[in-house]
């Protein structure tokens, strides 16, 4: 993958999430295969969001405030969720780990 086809994500710009669920995930980032998750986060001010991590050992409740950890990359790969998710909503985080519980 060429480096014009990744962008860095910037924590600061969006800021907190809403944890909504676990979806399919993919089997192959960035030609790497592996066991990964889908998370389907939201955020009140942009709205949903598909991040894919490497597989977590924790768990998270719907409705927990959830932040991006370590490395995070927005990918121009609509394959992770269908024509329907634009590749701004695709993000491939190195972590994501709870911040606040759910309300």
């Amino acid at each position: 993958m060429e480096l014009m086809d990744i962008l860095q994500y910037d924590p600061k710009t969006i800021g907190t999430f809403r944890y909504g669920s676990l979806g399919q995930a993919p089997r192959q980032v960035n030609t790497v295969s592996g066991t990964y998750q889908r998370h389907i986060v939201n955020n009140g001010g942009d709205g949903v969001f598909h991040v894919i991590t490497p597989a977590l050992p924790q768990t998270f409740d719907y409705d927990d405030e959830v932040e991006l950890s370590g490395d995070a990359f927005f990918f121009e790969d609509t394959s992770w969720n269908g024509p329907d998710v634009p590749p701004a909503r695709n993000i491939f985080a190195t972590n994501l780990k709870r911040v606040g519980g759910n309300n």
